[in-house]
């Protein structure tokens, strides 16, 4: 019976994010829509209208009701422009943001959206469907994000191996910020995801858990990279530390053909034996 009511509970659906307003922060691109006759009201309006259509967000006609999880919206451009690719395409990269509750950290989500321009038709009314299609996608994306972060570990976990590559991604980021280490085997699978950005999150997540059990992927991983990345896998390593880190990181220095690599690997070898100076033999770092 307990079993079930502990199911039952994490599949309650969660409470609605009351927004009681939007702020419209100023981007490169609001100068260009203002220019054109989008001023701020309109977009807040846009924004308020997108959260109001989107399940998970509720935005009252006046005061919300006592006791409703209150949240704030935000809204800004990015970038406006008119694009020419066979057809003249008005383009918006547009963020949302919502902070649900004031001692929360705001989360955003950045969408690039494009409508075409008609035979006839005045650009700004081009932009403005633009601004909406990107307001309602990125809209959904937060009420994803405030689902997942909802969710207890085992549900998230779980998500890792959804069809949806966006709720992988959102599911790797609650795990890194928990920090669970429960989670690493699943993280680890994750290295192999067939979307590359939610492998490089795979990635991150593992380090900022920091378990021991992430080195030797990380290090095969890095084996299939080039560049900046294994740079950054190098540091990685590093930071985790350990004996197989210790070695990875001497044979980098030793015999890596990229600089960047093999300065990466000398910073977190030195970096590794100042935090433990009684570990592996003293002669290697150069």
């Amino acid at each position: 019976m307990a079993a079930a009511e502990g199911l039952a509970g994490c599949s309650r659906k969660p409470e609605p994010c009351v927004i009681t307003g939007v702020t419209v922060v100023q981007g490169d691109g609001s100068s260009r829509l203002e220019a054109l006759g989008l001023d701020r009201d309109e977009l807040r309006f846009m924004a308020l209208r997108a959260f109001g259509r989107t399940a998970g967000f509720q935005v009252p006609a006046g005061e919300p009701p006592r006791g409703a999880r209150r949240c704030r919206g935000g809204v800004s451009i990015l970038d406006a422009r008119l694009s020419a690719k066979g057809t003249t395409l008005a383009e918006v990269l547009l963020r949302l943001e919502v902070t649900p509750g004031e001692d929360a950290d705001a989360i955003s989500d950045t969408v690039r959206s494009a409508e075409a321009v008609e035979p006839g038709e005045a650009v700004l009314a081009a932009f403005r469907r633009a601004i909406e299609g990107g307001a309602a996608r990125a809209a959904s994306g937060l009420a994803l994000a405030l689902t997942e972060a909802q969710k207890p570990d085992v549900l998230v976990i779980q998500d890792l191996e959804s069809g949806n590559p966006r709720l992988r991604d959102l599911a790797v980021r609650v795990l890194a910020d928990r920090k669970n280490p429960v989670a690493v085997p699943a993280l680890l699978a994750r290295l192999q995801d067939p979307d590359p950005d939610v492998a490089d999150r795979a990635v991150g997540a593992l380090a900022q858990i920091g378990d021991p059990r992430a080195v030797g992927p990380i290090i095969e991983l890095s084996r299939r990279r080039e560049g900046p990345f294994v740079a950054q896998m190098v540091r990685i390593v590093g930071d985790i530390g350990g004996a197989e880190a210790e070695a990875y990181l001497e044979t980098m220095l030793a015999g890596h053909p990229d600089p960047a690599v093999a300065s990466a690997a000398r910073e977190a070898l030195r970096d590794a034996r100042r935090r433990n100076p009684d570990g592996r033999g003293k002669g290697a770092e150069r």
